[in-house]
């Protein structure tokens, strides 16, 4: 099927993958295992359904619907992991870096977690409803604010 003989057909090479994993697995969890191989395919331009057809032939029929939803969440998980491993990696070399200062700034505040940027959606309207409010945050927050506020004026009287 491939005209490079140095590339296996993706068909053998799922077939390779399915036939190591638990015949007992979830389909979502067989397709979790060949996201690795099917994500550089979508990347090079493959339809989605050529996948799906490849898959079917490869011993592993799916539907649309679980195909694009596992899709996502692997790909929400994958991403979820490296926003945490990036974390992880600079925080340590941040503190090691930093040096001592008399006044260190203070974290930023959120005294409000979970609040959307904007509301476009009901899902937003939901956030809104579930969200987390510190109110010894808030009013640190408000305190900060005000005391920014202050010197901004203080510091444009200085220059009239």
């Amino acid at each position: 099927m491939t005209d490079n003989p140095l590339k296996p057909d993706p068909i053998a090479r799922y077939r390779a993958v399915l036939e190591s994993l638990d015949p007992r697995l979830r389909q979502a969890a067989k397709l979790r295992a060949l996201y690795p191989l099917i994500e550089p395919q979508v990347a090079a331009g493959v339809p989605h359904a050529a996948i799906m057809e490849d898959l079917a032939a490869a011993g592993l029929p799916v539907r649309h619907n679980t195909y694009i939803t596992t899709l996502r969440r692997w790909r929400k998980a994958r991403r979820l992991a490296a926003e945490e491993a990036s974390q992880t990696t600079t925080t340590p070399a941040a503190e090691h870096d930093a040096t001592p200062t008399a006044n260190p700034s203070p974290p930023p505040l959120d005294a409000i977690q979970g609040r959307p940027s904007r509301i476009q959606t009901p899902g937003d309207l939901r956030k809104i409803r579930d969200m987390r409010i510190d109110l010894d945050a808030l009013r640190r927050e408000g305190l900060a604010n005000r005391a920014k506020a202050s010197q901004d004026t203080e510091t444009q009287h200085d220059k009239e």
